[in-house]
């Protein structure tokens, strides 16, 4: 935090490394929760991560959204107690992770993305997760696994689940309707839990917000992912890239969306150090937002605050264009396709 508040550090290396940091972190607990179990002797058994940690883009105050995988074997049935085993393994984990110290915590971890959410087992083996993915998991359990990163744990048990995930992620075709919900739900996102109207201006889930950027680029690699494996990346910068690279994106446009992308990453860890609490709502107040546009940069204390809003509102009105020009498209050419769409190019 200090590196990145005297410009020591930039921002892609301050997110890449408090992504490291709790790479680390994870696999310190994974380490201690075996040894405290010490009546199992496997360890087919790894950390998946998801989210912002799944893709290198961990910010100050992120939580850690995880998967707990482990691998059973060919074996059927399976070895008797390796289910018991694992499940108090994870327990283990969650629990070392989710204490409260006399020195705080480090980070918290997040296992909502798993299978039927906090419904549903902590841990899962890897053939569980295929049936999963063949019965019942939805198109926003696909959308999110396209940042599915091993972690901590046994590396091969990581890569078999991560092909595993690919084979249900990347499909040879992506269906018109699996379009209209995943947009359904960005709107939702931001009527439901933004709710700018009262709250404020929120720069992860709001009009123009981080998650415009991130929704458009993971819907482009759920279409084209199967045909271009170089797509399958869980870093949204490094995706949007090779789309250009491809050229699937205009440079133009994805010069434009990383701009805003930094600049909405910036002022949202500007905004969690200032607020020591990880918050995506800018303050309404003009006299709490100078403080963090002077943390951004701005001079001339009497128009921070008015400038810090201008950009604001320049950079989310670019993004959320872009972002409905995209989805504008997608649909138009779903409807073209009678309800089908593969292989499209913007």
């Amino acid at each position: 935090g200090v590196r990145y508040l005297i410009k020591e550090a930039d921002l892609a290396g301050t997110l890449e490394d408090l992504s490291n940091l709790a790479d680390v972190f994870l696999q310190t607990a994974y380490c201690i929760a075996c040894e405290e179990q010490k009546s199992g002797n496997h360890n087919d058994f790894c950390i998946i991560g998801m989210g912002k940690l799944g893709g290198h883009e961990l910010n100050f105050g992120s939580d850690l959204d995880v998967l707990l995988v482990y691998d059973e074997g060919e074996s059927d049935p399976p070895p008797e107690g390796l289910s018991g085993y694992y499940s108090a393994l994870s327990q283990m984990i969650y629990k070392l992770t989710s204490e409260m110290t006399s020195a705080g915590y480090a980070y918290k971890i997040d296992a909502e993305l798993r299978p039927e959410g906090d419904a549903g087992m902590l841990v899962l083996s890897i053939k569980g997760y295929k049936k999963y993915f063949k019965s019942r998991a939805r198109i926003w359990e696909q959308q999110a696994l396209v940042r599915a990163r091993f972690v901590a744990g046994n590396a091969e048990v990581g890569k078999k689940f991560i092909e595993s995930a690919h084979q249900f992620v990347y499909q040879d075709k992506f269906e018109y309707g699996s379009l209209i919900e995943i947009s359904r739900l960005r709107e939702r996102m931001e009527q439901e839990l933004a709710k700018e109207s009262t709250k404020g201006k929120n720069v992860k889930l709001g009009l123009g917000g981080l998650a415009d950027i991130e929704f458009a680029v993971q819907i482009l690699q759920l279409m084209h992912g199967k045909k271009f494996p170089r797509l399958r990346q869980t870093n949204t910068l490094s995706a949007l890239q090779s789309f250009v690279a491809l050229g699937m994106v205009d440079q133009g446009m994805a010069e434009e969306l990383q701009d805003s992308y930094l600049f909405l990453r910036n002022l949202e860890c500007a905004l969690r150090i200032i607020r020591q609490t990880p918050t995506n709502t800018l303050p309404k107040d003009n006299k709490e937002l100078a403080p963090l546009a002077r943390l951004l940069g701005y001079e001339e204390a009497e128009i921070q605050a008015g400038s810090l809003l201008i950009d604001y509102d320049r950079h989310t009105q670019r993004v959320r264009k872009h972002y409905r020009k995209t989805i504008g498209n997608l649909l138009r050419a779903g409807q073209a396709a009678g309800g089908k769409l593969q292989y499209l190019y913007l």
